[in-house]
């Protein structure tokens, strides 16, 4: 072991309990961030596969009509592209959707059931996609809540055409409470006999392999085809994708400012080690120890303190973490999008943690290094003999 790291342990030792508190108080912050963290990320991974399941990666739309005339072929054309691992077409439109308890206002998408099937399968909670035969949609979980509506009722949808009646097929629930309070499924079909379109679309929806590489994939197609309208998920949700990515950084700053409080005792512990250990750093300058040998006796222990600490806290995070994810706190789902809090762990935020923690402990050891740098081993002599 190198001399200045066993004298550095040495004088951690001899108060130990102050180093105690010290390492603890590291390590708790260390815990605090990084499970803190975690939270953040499971919640904003929670949200985008929530978005991604119910949005196009891209929306291709025409430029200047309402509607593509020929979009089966462009279909074709969209799905050839590097990437693109689904195009489907997709007709939107607005009604009012009413019963005997209620009337609201709806948005109407018409999709192909075999797409819908394909896509958006594991938001059908009841029900089928559509009846074979008969006029029906599936309405969003919470628009059935507030028309209490159950498979096989008929409602109302009343459009500038007139009004007509379809039977509730199914209930879909996205998870995202504006898209549930207000959407309604129907068969692409029926949306064109409804709305008098004939065989047309409003738009193509496109999935992709690597949602978070869609900009130059668009970028792409916006050059083939620049009659188009193209709009990529992130442009669709920038301010939520914004708002979720500051909110990491005032969490990681906020619950770091705890562990600069906890090097506040750090230093503390220091200088009383520097003020207890005057009459041992006079011998060592006498025997000829240098000004950065002794210094770097007190950062060798800000160090220490700091590793053991982050190790520490490192492991509580992670075990926390583990602890949350096999055993979810329950949150209520009717007011939140989600009824639990989802955890995801990244090596990068306990690699930041450990590093902005430890570069901290160091900083903190710099004022009794430098106090013990000072020090005049004839007057420490001196004043002792």
């Amino acid at each position: 072991m190198h001399p200045t790291l066993f004298i550095a342990l040495k004088h951690l030792r001899t108060r130990w309990k102050q180093t105690l508190v010290s390492v603890l108080s590291v390590a708790v912050g260390v815990m605090i961030l990084t499970t803190a963290l975690s939270l953040t990320n499971g919640f904003e991974s929670d949200m985008v596969e929530k978005i991604l399941g119910t949005t196009p990666h891209i929306s291709v739309k025409p430029g200047l009509e309402d509607y593509l005339p020929q979009y089966k072929t462009l279909q074709k054309q969209l799905e050839r592209y590097s990437g693109v691992i689904e195009a489907y077409p997709l007709q939107k439109q607005q009604a009012l959707i009413r019963n005997a308890v209620h009337t609201t206002g709806t948005l109407v998408y018409g999709v192909h059931p075999a797409d819908a099937e394909k896509s958006l399968k594991r938001y059908l909670t009841k029900g089928q996609w559509e009846i074979r035969g008969k006029a029906s949609l599936v309405v969003g979980s919470e628009l059935a809540k507030k028309l209490q509506l159950f498979r096989g009722d008929t409602v109302e949808l009343v459009t500038a055409e007139g009004t007509s009646v379809f039977t509730v097929s199914g209930i879909f629930h996205s998870g995202l409470y504006e898209l549930d309070v207000r959407l309604v499924l129907m068969p692409l079909a029926q949306v064109q006999a409804l709305y008098n379109t004939n065989d047309v679309a409003s738009e193509i929806a496109l999935k992709v392999k690597d949602v978070f590489q869609v900009q130059p994939i668009a970028k792409e197609m916006q050059k083939a085809f620049p009659v188009l309208y193209l709009r990529t998920w992130m442009d669709s949700n920038k301010s939520l994708l914004q708002a979720m990515a500051l909110e990491k950084k005032v969490i990681f700053l906020v619950i770091l400012f705890i562990i600069v409080v906890a090097m506040i005792g750090i230093a503390n512990t220091l200088v009383m080690i520097v003020m207890e250990k005057t009459m041992d750093i006079g011998i060592m300058r006498a025997l000829g120890a240098s000004r950065q040998q002794i210094g770097l006796i007190f950062l060798a222990q800000g160090f220490v303190i700091g590793v053991v600490g982050v190790l520490t806290g490192s492991l509580l995070g992670c075990l926390t973490s583990l602890y949350l994810s096999f055993f979810p706190v329950r949150i209520p789902g009717d007011v939140y999008d989600l009824d639990h809090l989802p955890v995801q762990m990244q090596a990068m935020d306990f690699a930041s943690v450990a590093a902005a923690t430890l570069l901290i402990c160091i900083l903190a050891s710099f004022f009794p290094a430098r106090r013990a740098l000072r020090a005049d081993p004839i007057e420490i002599l001196r004043r002792n003999s």
